[in-house]
């Protein structure tokens, strides 16, 4: 392995403990990160730390200020969110149709491995590893699609929603509610049926949108009657 490529795996494996941390809640809005103190934390140089920070600050998780550093970057508005939910259904269900027809045995031991996570994580009421775990499972459907492309901009995304996968939705009295989710979601891929297991992406991913979300849509719906 050459030393770019051991750079990059560094940096991929920080980028990505770092945005669970941000996407659950364990780093809070307004949180600083510290190159030095990250470098330490992870055993690495200030190389890599600096290039993900760069990336998260790409994808919307942090923002830098002059002479501040970054800092994790607070929830947006609900009108940024209702704006970016659908289209971030466009990407997963573009993404499943990609591979739905070709849904192997390693697919759903990988869903199997990520809901046994899910369901203990609800079982003790661990908000942040719910959501982690919420968040493993989706992005395994844009991985498992092998589009670099479509899970760059998936992870811009998400940024904006990150809210969403939450456990303290006030949509779920009970938190293994959403392990119910996800375990009809990969039953109904495990049924091999394309269209269904579409449409039962796109109704979770709906059901599981901010509460002011579902009033608006269905406000237009009683509109349009």
């Amino acid at each position: 392995m050459t030393a770019d490529a051991l750079i990059r795996g560094l940096r991929e494996q920080i980028v990505e403990r770092l945005r669970g941390e941000i996407l659950s809640g364990r780093l809070a809005e307004g949180t600083p990160l510290r190159e030095v103190e990250l470098s330490e934390r992870f055993g690495v140089s200030r190389g890599p730390i600096r290039e993900a920070l760069q990336q998260l600050t790409h994808e919307g998780m942090l923002v830098s200020l002059r002479n501040c550093g970054a800092r994790v970057a607070p929830d947006p508005p609900d009108s940024i969110r209702e704006l970016v939910t659908p289209i971030r259904e466009t990407i997963e269900v573009f993404a499943l149709r990609l591979f739905v027809n070709d849904l192997r045995e390693e697919d759903f031991a990988r869903w199997e491995e990520i809901l046994v996570r899910l369901k203990a994580a609800c079982e003790k009421r661990d908000d942040a590893a719910i959501a982690e775990q919420d968040m493993a499972l989706h992005r395994s459907l844009l991985q498992r699609a092998g589009q670099e492309d479509l899970l760059a901009i998936w992870s811009v995304l998400v940024a904006r929603v990150r809210s969403h996968f939450r456990a303290n939705n006030p949509r779920y009295a009970d938190p293994l509610e959403i392990y119910a989710e996800h375990r009809d979601l990969i039953d109904t891929f495990r049924r091999g049926d394309p269209e269904a297991s579409v449409e039962a992406l796109q109704e979770h991913i709906t059901s599981t949108a901010p509460l002011r979300s579902q009033s608006t849509r269905s406000r237009k719906r009683d509109g349009n009657r």
